[in-house]
């Protein structure tokens, strides 16, 4: 484990309100888990619980990768690494894929809704040597955790921290958070209502409107920044090379797991898949908005061209992809963006609050198999 060095594209207004809103949200997503899951249930992840499944697969850097580009994972051309990867849903309680029917919170009756949700692609890259910034659980390994949007939902610790509290009153259920848009309230700053207002918008009008038929079918973005190498910054993103149906959710009424159903069915093939693993790359000449607004906001979306730095490729068949053991492995994995070689090195308000947030999880999750069954957890596995 590495100490963590100095980011000179950070800009922390008050380090010392922000580590106690950081202290705040970690107890909160310990306190979350345990009113979700109430003994004897076994806690699931405080983001992305539900996995549509678990596939192995190969990360290759690019033989041509131009020198500028090699840069940490990326130094060697044509290295190939092992690799796994977890499909997932964002929502934090597992539930439909997508949203049908809602109770009115006026007349309390049925309302039919069509509301889909944020999906995850979260790879873990093996061995990769170097020095990290937190081992996983004794390896050296990579993680890169990535969404179906170029950018959360939620901008910083602040935000994520009133929408915590918010799900922690209301029974996890955002709504309220969203008012201040809606109706005047003195304790929310013009500033933090027009980023209210853009979580909003992003939550309303993209996740929400992104029909998926296929996590195996669509583009991932990293949406936060980290560093690549001392004096540089990079988002990344992984595409499919090629098109994987079906390309939309099936009619009404869905299945409750039609995801996990159009992966299953998928891998069942013999053409292998591939993923391009690119990148956006900014230095430290490039305009990143006052107080580093491009940095520290993870609402927002960079522009610059992505570049192509590697190949994922997941061989195929892998018909165990729905076997019960496979359920069991994907989540005993786990994954954070702190599991990175230093040249990676996380960045910005959002990434500095992963790192706490995901560790308290992990632990906590851990500590809940362990009391269920013992026997889950084997020796060299990390929960």
């Amino acid at each position: 484990m590495s100490t963590t060095p100095r980011c000179p594209f950070e800009h922390i207004q008050n380090p010392d309100l922000e580590a106690e809103q950081i202290a705040e949200t970690t107890k909160l997503t310990v306190d979350l888990l345990d009113k979700r899951y109430p003994p004897p249930k076994q806690k699931l992840r405080g983001v992305h619980p539900k996995s549509h499944g678990c596939v192995k697969a190969t990360f290759t850097i690019n033989p041509d990768i131009p020198p500028e580009l090699q840069v940490g994972l990326f130094t060697k051309p044509g290295k190939q690494f092992d690799a796994f990867i977890r499909f997932s849903n964002a929502a934090a309680l597992v539930g439909p894929d997508t949203t049908e029917i809602e109770i009115d919170p006026v007349t309390k009756k049925e309302v039919a809704v069509e509301k889909h949700g944020s999906r995850g692609m979260a790879i873990k890259v093996l061995d990769v040597g170097g020095e990290v910034l937190i081992d996983d659980n004794g390896e050296h390994n990579q993680d890169f955790l990535m969404i179906n949007q170029p950018m959360f939902a939620f901008a910083n610790t602040e935000d994520y921290l009133r929408l915590d509290r918010t799900l922690l009153k209301d029974d996890d259920i955002a709504d309220s958070f969203f008012l201040p848009v809606f109706r005047p309230d003195l304790s929310v700053t013009e500033e933090q209502k027009q980023r209210i207002a853009k979580s909003l918008d992003i939550v309303k009008n993209i996740i929400q409107k992104t029909d998926v038929g296929n996590p195996l079918g669509i583009q991932y973005f990293s949406a936060a920044p980290f560093l690549f190498g001392p004096d540089r910054v990079m988002k990344f993103s992984a595409k499919p090379c090629a098109e994987v149906p079906p390309s939309q959710s099936p009619p009404s009424p869905r299945p409750e797991n039609y995801l996990r159903d159009a992966m299953t069915d998928t891998m069942t093939g013999n053409k292998f898949l591939h993923f391009d693993f690119m990148l956006q790359v900014r230095g430290k000449d490039a305009d990143f908005g006052k107080d580093n607004e491009l940095i520290e906001n993870a609402s927002s979306k960079w522009d610059d061209e992505f570049v192509s730095v590697a190949k994922i490729t997941i061989p195929k068949p892998q018909p165990d992809v729905n076997s019960e053991e496979n359920k069991v492995h994907c989540e005993k994995l786990a994954f954070t963006p702190w599991h990175s070689l230093v040249e990676h090195q996380p960045i910005g308000s959002i990434n500095r609050l992963r790192r706490d947030v995901y560790a308290a999880s992990a632990k906590h999750r851990g500590a809940s198999v362990s009391e269920t069954d013992p026997g889950q957890l084997q020796e060299g596995e990390r929960p």
